[in-house]
């Protein structure tokens, strides 16, 4: 734990939180951490996951049942549920809480729930944020901490010093999977064992992970958020999409690289047009551009590409007017990063109070922001070969019917790449991860 970055970034959240809380008429905010609930009909849970805001205080995902309440002109106050339990080994709060909050361990729950309702009566004007959040008394009111909530999402998007070293954790942890996966496909191990060889090299199980991971061999890797895992080699294998991250203290890395299983072909051509154009499109973010002509810029590149390798036969300019492009790249560049793979806050403008519906052809962009420092956010472009995309364009002149059933077997490319934002332009953490690890590899 990076302590003394920990605590500036504490420092920071009171003073930011307490600004909006102000501004919206409430003393305090009480942050539920959430609690899990069983499958239906059965007694076993999925793993938690507790709700963002509170994560960004106390970055534990182990904190079930627990509860922070940051008031306006004291020390904010932690509930933390540890049960005597012999079924399950209950966790403590960590060690890391005790300088900056006031933490208040209760073996019952209902102990805690009575403790926090009679703290909350002291104060006038309360918001209640997460799972346990109750409407209020009034629509008004509830309107307020609606409001309060969108203002806190549109902040997460902003990353404190502490949050980016966590995230560059995050990254190479996932990196150290990643070297893993490609080497386990070399050796002509199957998805599943890919993937196993993507857990151990993490020193992650399952329940670590930040999303389900994507190992997808052949015309698997056509679908977008592929989950299942073949445990046999395919008889040939052409390709190799892997898209996993990482975690570290509940902050996330997100990162997709795809290899060719022949080191020349034209699959492994294509790819290297896809990571130019990723790379390129990088060295043109800059403060104040909006994301969404970013993408529309990597749209324009993916034009060019489908047409300088002739799966169009049209003009990069035809095929982009045309939308054909879509149908080769039909989700969007990237998504705020953070607590949350896909983060809160990437279609929230003008401080997170005007929410901006989603785009009328990119409706898969989940960020439509202009693009600011201390921003993180994924780049990730990738071309693939669906079929039931490319059915709507079945016949077409324009498509290259020949070549692209041939790149049907390889299913498709992604590039994924973990960026931070500065004054002067983007860092990219998954290369430096990469470039890190191949160092120390050498």
């Amino acid at each position: 734990m990076y302590l003394n970055a920990y605590n500036t970034h504490i420092d920071h959240l009171i003073d930011d939180w307490r600004r909006l809380m102000g501004s919206n008429g409430f003393d305090a905010v009480v942050v539920h951490a959430g609690s899990n609930q069983t499958y239906y009909g059965d007694d076993q849970e999925p793993p938690f996951h507790a709700y963002g805001h509170f994560l960004r205080w106390i970055p534990q995902n182990d904190c079930e049942h627990a509860v922070l309440v940051v008031p306006m002109a004291a020390k904010p106050i932690l509930f933390w549920y540890a049960p005597s339990d012999y079924w399950y080994l209950p966790s403590d709060a960590p060690d890391f809480c005790e300088e900056v909050f006031d933490v208040r361990t209760y073996a019952e729950l209902d102990d805690l729930r009575k403790e926090l309702r009679e703290l909350t009566r002291r104060f006038s004007n309360v918001a209640s944020l997460g799972q346990s959040i109750t409407s209020s008394d009034t629509d008004a009111e509830n309107a307020r901490i609606k409001k309060l909530q969108r203002q806190l999402d549109f902040r997460r998007a902003f990353k404190t010093s502490f949050e980016r070293r966590c995230m560059e954790a995050a990254t190479a942890c996932g990196v150290l999977g990643h070297r893993a996966a490609s080497q386990a496909f070399s050796n002509g191990e199957s998805e599943y064992h890919i993937h196993l060889a993507y857990l151990e090299a993490s020193s992650q199980h399952e329940a670590d992970l930040p999303y389900p991971s994507i190992v997808a061999t052949n015309r698997h890797a056509a679908t977008l958020h592929y989950q299942k895992y073949d445990r046999e080699p395919a008889g040939k294998v052409h390709s190799l999409l892997i898209d996993a991250g990482g975690k570290a203290f509940c902050y996330h890395s997100d990162i997709t690289r795809t290899y060719a299983a022949a080191e020349n072909d034209e699959f492994a051509t294509l790819i290297d047009y896809v990571d130019d154009a990723q790379q390129e499109i990088i060295q043109e973010i800059t403060v104040g551009k909006s994301f969404l002509d970013l993408h529309e810029s990597m749209c324009h590149k993916v034009a060019n590409i489908l047409c300088q390798d002739k799966f169009l036969t049209c003009s990069p300019t035809t095929a982009f007017e045309e939308r054909m492009v879509d149908a080769f790249f039909p989700h969007g560049l990237g998504h705020l990063l953070g607590l949350q793979t896909h983060d809160v806050g990437g279609r929230l403008l003008d401080d997170g109070v005007v929410e901006s519906p989603p785009h009328n052809r990119y409706e898969s962009l989940r960020l439509l922001r202009p693009i600011e420092p201390n921003m993180v956010f994924t780049i990730e472009p990738g071309i693939y070969f669906i079929p039931s995309l490319l059915k709507r364009w079945q016949g077409h002149h324009d498509f290259n019917w020949e070549k692209i059933e041939r790149f049907l077997d390889y299913g498709g490319v992604r590039i994924e790449d973990n960026i931070i934002v500065t004054e002067h332009g983007a860092i990219n953490l998954t290369r430096e991860a990469f470039n890190a690890a191949n160092a120390d590899a050498a």
